[in-house]
């Protein structure tokens, strides 16, 4: 059984506030998510048998890196050569 408390310590984990509606609703979720999870693992796939993937590895087209160039002249923020974001304190 998933706790309020064990929620409340998640949400500080990820840096969220949840109101107390929030994790009263957030907790029922989380458990019922985990009661599911339980019901997966009670599947038997013992007799099935596994999917084979149809393509191989040769079959697709080879991942050619774009030029870092291309990508720069692509925005309107550049300033010599570089790409201009916001400023960070």
């Amino acid at each position: 059984m998933v706790t309020k408390e064990e929620v409340k310590h998640l949400s500080w984990l990820v840096r969220i506030d949840l109101s107390d509606d929030e994790l009263e609703r957030y907790t029922l979720q989380i458990e019922e998510i985990i009661k599911y999870l339980d019901k997966l693992d009670t599947i038997q796939l013992e007799h099935v048998k596994p999917i084979a993937a149809k393509k191989r590895l040769s079959d697709l087209r080879p991942d050619e890196p774009a030029g870092f160039e291309g990508n720069v002249l692509g925005t309107k923020y550049r300033k010599d050569g570089f790409v201009k974001g916001p400023r960070m304190v």
